[in-house]
């Protein structure tokens, strides 16, 4: 049974299981090439600290069971969001991870984005962009629970192992975004 999903507003998914699978990048048009490069040029020059690393898009999000979902991922940089402010253009959603992280008075982490980062003061949980792997890694479920392991240390200084982690939902929401 396969069943694409509904357009987004805000969607929680009930998910026992996430197939994750790379794709091919979609191909530009020149005129949409040249214009997002454009708009990400006038971007670097309100917030030069704006990175273009490795990111990993979501192409498509299908269910493909009760209690499951298949993610197909490719490789872009931070550049390619930039086709969200070209008229007609199609961005492919982000893709994030995000850690529910209890403190020990029963409440959660949050914390507010950077002055660097594309939403400056935004409140979130701690998390971020899913990077592509590296040197043969595999972006899986545990690959997922590796990136927000990463995040865990790099925003909180907590060091939690990848398999002591758990998927909890599958979430999409602004831009479709995952």
């Amino acid at each position: 049974m396969t069943e694409t999903l509904p357009p987004a507003g805000v969607d929680l998914f009930d998910v026992e299981w996430l197939q994750v699978t790379e794709a091919r990048e979609p191909s530009l048009s020149p005129s949409d090439e040249a214009a997002r490069d454009r708009v990400w040029a006038r971007a670097v020059q309100v917030n030069p600290a704006l990175f273009d690393g490795p990111v990993v898009a979501c192409s498509a999000l299908e269910r493909t069971g009760p209690r499951t979902l298949h993610l197909s991922w490719v490789r872009v940089t931070y550049r390619h969001y930039a086709l969200r402010r070209v008229p007609g253009a199609t961005a492919l959603p982000s893709l994030f991870v995000n850690v529910i992280q209890p403190t020990e008075d029963d409440c959660v982490l949050a914390a507010r984005m950077s002055p660097s980062t594309a939403a400056p003061g935004r409140w979130q949980l701690p998390g971020g962009s899913v990077e592509p792997p590296q040197g043969g890694d595999k972006l899986d479920e545990l690959g997922l629970a590796g990136q927000a392991a990463r995040e865990l240390a790099e925003e909180l200084g907590i060091d939690a192992a990848p398999e002591t982690l758990r998927l909890w939902a599958v979430t999409r929401g602004e831009n479709r975004s995952v």
